[in-house]
């Protein structure tokens, strides 16, 4: 995604209509419960200023998570100041026509399809609530088709074991026993056992049974248990031994620290994980465009499939609800070991 002067300068243009929690100190935070459970007592103009009130209560069955709550909120207020910059209300002026528009605007900024997809989303989500609240008597979005245009193998890229081992190769060469064992961990919960970025940067000491061997996940909506096997285990409490204790922070010990200056043993934040990740990708000469963290998640379902043969292994490893989304992995492998057109060749030597 690409972030350049778009949401710089929509902040710039900030209206008084549209107020910013951080400037706005009695804005209450997204997951805030609404002043009065009186629907005829909610104006237009106020919906539109505290619409974070009322969207968890239609998004997600009720209950987002903070990471869509955070989502949300920014790609609407983003949408909120576009719609002042135009002279629009959003209420009485945005139709279909104006959704296209800004959609088309995000595309010439060079958002990613994914980010897109999750932007259109969250105006349609908007307008949804607008509509039961009887602000509106159509959704501007219904039209909207919100898909993300990928192919269905550019999600498939993944690491095979001997180009992660060639990752945990050159992180092992880090002279800093703390950043060695972290760093080579990330790839471990990441690479082997199927975690997301959000999943790494929430572990917390406090999930870790020892006695059974397993970890509660604390991700995305996906929250469950993970057995991961000895290896990660042990590289684990290698990791822990290193780091020792650090402060608490709303009473949960971070598994995995920062090590910069300005933010000593806090929680890594998904920035610098990612960093850690994009290092050393590039250092063991595998970065290529489309290869970042979830790579390794994906790496993780590929190569436990070619291992097992088990789809149903790899769902509950990855914690994946649907089973249509786990195949991806045998169809890829399937495709891989059969080679389907060998059948139809003309039979050509190159050597004759």
């Amino acid at each position: 995604m690409k972030k350049g002067n778009t949401d710089q300068d929509a902040d710039a243009r900030v209206p008084a209509l549209i107020p910013h929690p951080a400037s706005v100190g009695s804005v209450r935070p997204m997951d805030a419960p609404a002043l009065s459970v009186r629907q005829d007592a909610i104006t237009p103009e106020y919906f539109i200023t505290h619409f974070y009130e009322y969207l968890p209560r239609y998004i997600a069955g009720g209950a987002p998570t903070e990471d869509t709550r955070d989502t949300y909120e920014l790609a609407i207020r983003l949408f909120l100041r576009w719609c002042v910059a135009q002279g629009l209300h959003p209420l009485n002026d945005v139709r279909d026509y104006q959704i296209r528009v800004y959609m088309e605007e995000m595309r010439r900024s060079n958002y990613s399809a994914a980010t897109l997809m999750i932007k259109g989303a969250a105006i349609r989500a908007f307008y949804k609530v607008a509509q039961r609240l009887s602000f509106i008597a159509e959704n501007p979005c219904a039209e909207l088709q919100l898909r993300n245009p990928q192919h269905l193998d550019e999600d498939y890229k993944y690491l095979t074991v001997d180009q992660i081992g060639e990752i945990c190769a050159y992180l092992k060469e880090d002279k800093d026993a703390l950043k060695r064992l972290r760093n080579l961990l990330i790839v471990y919960l990441m690479g082997v056992e199927g975690l997301r970025v959000v999943e790494v940067m929430r572990l917390s000491d406090e999930d870790i049974d020892w006695q059974r061997g397993r970890i509660e996940i604390r991700g995305k909506g996906h929250a469950g248990l993970i057995y991961p096997c000895e290896e990660t285990l042990e590289l684990l409490k290698a990791y822990l031994e290193e780091r020792g204790a650090v402060p608490q922070e709303n009473r949960l010990t971070p598994t995995i620290i920062s090590c910069s200056s300005n933010n000593a043993q806090g929680r890594i934040s998904r920035v610098g994980i990612r960093y850690v990740i994009n290092r050393a990708l590039t250092a063991a000469g595998l970065k290529q465009p489309g290869y970042a963290c979830h790579l390794f998640r994906h790496s993780c379902g590929t190569n436990l499939y070619q291992e097992t043969k088990d789809l149903r292994v790899v769902q509950e490893t990855l914690r994946q609800r649907s089973p249509k989304v786990t195949a991806k992995y045998a169809h890829v492998h399937d495709r891989m070991e059969r080679r389907y057109t060998r059948g139809i060749t003309p039979g050509v030597k190159v050597d004759e």
